[in-house]
């Protein structure tokens, strides 16, 4: 059985020159982080309005309301983590002696 390289070194560079083009687009903290709000309100707004159209009758199917009820709650559970692990890292800094 013959196995042969190819162009692996050659794939390998390409993908590694693309990861590098992906870190250079950064994105300042400030709007990632208001980026992430927005994201986790859209989908608040998102799964509110769907389990209105499911009382209305608009929508029968029940699962779809319910995954993105989920998807809203896992959102919002992680932007309330975030959350707070930046109040800790803040108040540990104001602890921190000159």
């Amino acid at each position: 059985m013959k196995i042969g390289a190819g162009n692996i070194g050659a794939k390998m560079t390409q993908e590694l020159t693309g990861f590098k083009e992906v870190q250079q687009k950064t994105v300042p903290f400030s709007e990632f982080l208001k980026n992430s709000i927005t994201d986790v309100n859209n989908l608040q707004l998102e799964a509110g309005k769907m389990r209105q159209q499911l009382v209305t009758g608009e929508i029968t199917d029940i699962h779809q309301v319910m995954i993105a009820s989920e998807k809203a709650s896992i959102s919002l559970q992680f932007a309330i983590q975030v959350r707070n692990k930046l109040v800790e890292a803040y108040q540990e800094i104001k602890r921190m002696q000159m």
